[in-house]
């Protein structure tokens, strides 16, 4: 993987891009991650099992907006970093894997709903991947290597894992808080997707690919930080894509919170 220092500096104020319903907006992590948008290449859909955001119209829409702009679009469905969550809050492994099973067929039905819908001509096939069925992708395990080995040395990306592993274990778990040892072991769930967030070009073996969330995610403003042991390839990009008009109530919502500055959503 060739990774280039400098390349992804942070975006001083990186402009969303917003239009009608059915529509959304991208905000763009970096300058680097605009020019790759820009491309349109390549883009990496995660689909987490579990996960409610993830509705048939809201998939169908994302998927029309994402198939409109990029040349290939791949959906991950991350059926084994479930299980591991499922383990770390204690669920003993058989049941955890019976759970999944149902949870991931719900999830993969729903995205090939979506996506004939968008384009029935278009096969599903080739597309849509489980994250075990990448597992032995030898770019995918060196990547998967490389993010164990910062995890373990770098105190910055093991402090941000950390705190990753917690909020998405509290909804897990309904809002209580995770023992410090199931933190632990959750952060297995983020080790597996790390891959992606630096290298899903190299790992689709495609010219530049971007990753994306609704939300702002901590862990992927430090990966495409110069200063990061643990650093996203130059052709990598990353971005928050959202339904533009759920933004504007966002924004409605934090102006009415706050008497004066407008924070960030988290």
């Amino acid at each position: 993987m060739s990774v280039q220092r400098g390349v992804c500096e942070p975006s001083p104020s990186p402009a969303p891009s917003t239009a009608g319903r059915g529509d959304f907006e991208f905000i763009p992590l970096t300058p680097s991650c605009q020019r790759i948008y820009e491309r349109g290449d390549h883009v990496v859909v995660g689909v987490s099992p579990g996960n409610s955001y993830f509705r048939v119209g809201l998939l169908t829409e994302l998927l029309r907006w994402v198939r409109a702009r990029f040349t290939q679009v791949d959906v991950i469905v991350p059926d084994s970093a479930f299980v591991d969550n499922l383990m770390a809050i204690g669920y003993p492994p058989a049941r955890a894997t019976q759970k999944a099973r149902g949870e991931i067929n719900a999830v993969r039905n729903r995205v090939v709903r979506a996506w004939r819908a968008v384009d029935d001509s278009a096969p599903v096939e080739g597309h849509l991947h489980l994250l075990s069925s990448l597992l032995t992708n030898p770019v995918y395990q060196a990547l998967r290597a490389r993010a164990e080995e910062a995890f373990n040395q770098d105190a910055e990306l093991s402090s941000r894992c950390l705190a990753m592993s917690r909020v998405v274990l509290r909804s897990y778990l309904d809002g209580d808080e995770p023992t410090a040892e199931q933190v632990r072991a959750g952060v297995r769930y983020l080790l597996a997707e790390l891959p992606f967030f630096v290298g899903s070009a190299d790992i689709f073996g495609v010219p530049t690919s971007m990753c994306f969330y609704h939300k702002p995610v901590p862990l992927a403003e430090l990966v495409f930080s110069p200063e990061s042991s643990f650093r996203a390839s130059e052709r990598q990009g990353y971005a928050i894509i959202r339904p533009a008009a759920a933004a504007s109530a966002d924004d409605r919502e934090r102006v009415s919170a706050s008497p004066g500055l407008v924070a960030k959503s988290s």
